[in-house]
């Protein structure tokens, strides 16, 4: 990645240094953008949450993820797709629905997602970045959470059919049913709270997975 290579002093008083960049023999101002948080975007230890695919069923919650309180950290979640898994045969004649909702209570049971899994159908916590701490203890995540995670606000649905011989399968399995996008709104979880991903009451049939891309400022 090209560095600002030069700066100048700002007037009046003391003043500030400023970046610059040298192009067609001009210097040019280096800016950098700042989020709604106040961070230099894109500044922060990135992470992603991968959930393998899983039986789907009614009102069962996918998954969760939850930062505890002693973190130190907010997390500020980029995107949460749920994918069909189309290459299981299933008949399928009626769609799910997934929502996402806040949590106000830590998974327990099922499945504990680990730091840079290896394996590709457990539950993992990956960096972006190696370079980068692996999350807090206080981080979790879980496939299938059989207790906690108990329901906060509703944050939204979506519909995924899981045949794999419809179009539409493969246009959702290729492009994911997103819940929150990269480039929508980001979603801003503190300490002592999470979020879920949980089926709807029709309990459909085949198998989907879920990923949730999240930043800790």
């Amino acid at each position: 990645m090209p560095q600002a290579n030069d700066s100048i002093q700002v007037t009046p008083g003391t003043g500030a240094t400023i970046a610059t960049q040298l192009v067609n023999g001009k210097e040019y101002q280096v800016v950098c953008i700042a989020d709604e948080t106040g961070q230099i975007e894109g500044s922060n230890a990135r992470y992603r949450v991968v959930i393998p695919s899983q039986a789907v069923g009614a009102n069962k919650v996918l998954c969760d993820l939850f930062n505890a309180t002693g973190s130190g950290k907010i997390m500020k979640v980029l995107s949460v797709f749920v994918y069909p898994d189309i290459d299981t045969a299933v008949t399928g004649v009626v769609g799910l629905e997934v929502a996402l909702t806040r949590t106000t209570a830590v998974g327990t049971g099922g499945t504990a997602a680990t730091n840079d899994s290896a394996s590709l159908t457990a539950p993992t916590i990956s960096r972006f970045d190696t370079d980068d701490a692996v999350v807090p203890t206080q981080v979790t995540a879980r496939l299938a959470p059989t207790g906690g995670a108990t329901a906060g606000a509703y944050l939204g649905s979506r519909w995924v059919f899981t045949e794999e011989t419809n179009a539409a399968s493969a246009l959702a399995a290729a492009q994911g049913a997103d819940i929150i996008r990269n480039e929508g709104a980001k979603l801003i979880v503190r300490e002592n709270s999470g979020i879920r991903v949980v089926q709807g009451a029709v309990a459909s049939v085949g198998t989907v997975a879920v990923e949730i891309n999240f930043a800790l400022i």
